[in-house]
């Protein structure tokens, strides 16, 4: 059975990274200017209506409610990336270098180490924010995916066999994971720029 790995077509990941991105700061340009126009609304009217000051506090109060977990997403996207990084510099980049069963049996060492770790989105709270929290568990279940593929190739009968495919589709496989890294790097970097 030819396995296709999702990084060879990763269009619908990026296109979701990147729609999300949007979307957040979108919503944390109009939460500030509530905060803003509250602010203003506040000084001009809490002498005559106070409630307008209590929903000012209540609106400041909230701030950081929406804040935190937003830059909690950033800075995911951003560790989700730099693991997406080393899964190709290092993990992937393997591949090239397998010779013999022993190599083929020391990268398997090496992925399954790696699949061992903990997703660096975990690390984060992001229960607020479940759009970013399942787009950068969705990319993470893939480079587990794929890193379960690969060892079960080199474990494989026909070892030799397998690497030459792994080999022919590595190219594109690294290039997909790039774009992706790409996508949440400029999540991080959109997300910053209208977090602050």
């Amino acid at each position: 059975m030819y396995y296709t790995s999702p990084f060879i077509d990763p269009t619908q990941y990026i296109s979701k990274v990147n729609k999300l991105s949007s979307e957040g700061v979108a919503v944390d340009a109009w939460f500030a200017r509530v905060i803003r126009e509250a602010d203003d609304f506040a000084g001009r009217y809490s002498s005559d209506f106070p409630l307008v000051s209590e929903v000012k506090r209540a609106l400041d109060a909230f701030n950081p409610r929406w804040t935190k977990p937003l830059l909690d997403s950033r800075d995911a996207a951003s560790s989700v990336s730099a693991w997406l990084q080393r899964f190709d510099q290092v993990f992937l980049a393997m591949i090239t270098d397998i010779g013999s069963q022993q190599d083929a049996k020391d990268v398997v060492t090496e992925f399954k180490a790696f699949l061992e770790e903990e997703y660096p989105s975990r690390r984060y709270d992001l229960d607020s924010v479940p759009g970013p929290k399942n787009a950068f568990q969705e990319i993470e279940g893939l480079v587990t995916q794929d890193s379960k593929h690969i060892v079960s190739v080199l474990e494989g009968a026909d070892w030799q066999k397998g690497v030459e495919g792994l080999k022919k589709d590595l190219s594109k496989v690294q290039s997909g994971v790039r774009q992706v890294r790409a996508a949440l790097n400029s999540y991080a970097t959109k997300i910053e720029a209208g977090g602050n």
